[in-house]
């Protein structure tokens, strides 16, 4: 079945093609709300608001744009919504330095030197580091282009911005990026 018969079925009030709507869009919503928020059960938790949220309100999806780019602004406002409560502020003052039980922290190469995989890894922290410092309509448009891969039109649409704007925010924030990778000592 097709997404638009998901759609139309689900707009109905059939909840299994809703589920297959879910299946459809849950690991590209799981990912961009996993890269704003840092935390595997917060996004976890927040991907479920958003799929709740869109289920609520799809009785308002006109299909003036793609599902996809509707889904991705409920996600981008939940996490604003999520960063603006108690529950995030008291999440950031949180330190936990042991890894889960289970987590597996990185790929094993048995080809690399292990002064490469440190290197590689200490690139990825610093990468990281300085998307989490970028202030979040910045980040946002930045994960929307290379995480989602979205155009400068539909990033425009999710954020509700102008196109040429989209295309500003994601260039400054990379630009941003390159800057503080420069400055830590990184050859970006």
């Amino acid at each position: 079945m097709s997404e638009r018969e998901l759609l139309s079925r689900a707009q109905h009030g059939d909840k299994i093609a809703y589920g297959g709507l879910v299946k459809l869009h849950q690991d590209a919503i799981f990912g961009l709300v996993l890269r704003q928020v840092q935390d595997r059960l917060t996004a976890e938790e927040l991907t479920q608001d958003v799929f709740v949220k869109a289920f609520r309100n799809l009785g308002s999806f006109r299909g003036d744009s793609k599902f996809s780019t509707w889904l991705y602004r409920i996600a981008v406002n939940v996490c604003y919504d999520y960063r603006g409560s108690s529950k995030a502020r008291f999440k950031k003052e949180e330190v936990n330095i042991e890894p889960e039980p289970g987590v597996f922290l990185g790929r094993v190469d048995l080809g690399r030197r292990p002064d490469e995989e440190i290197a590689t890894k200490e690139m990825a922290m610093a990468f990281q580091n300085c998307l989490d410092r970028l202030e979040p309509n910045y980040r946002e448009a930045f994960l929307l282009r290379h995480q989602q891969g979205l155009s400068y039109d539909a990033i425009a649409e999710v954020l509700e911005i102008s196109r040429s704007n989209a295309k500003v925010r994601v260039h400054r924030a990379r630009e941003m990026i390159l800057e503080t990778m420069r400055k830590m000592g990184h050859d970006v």
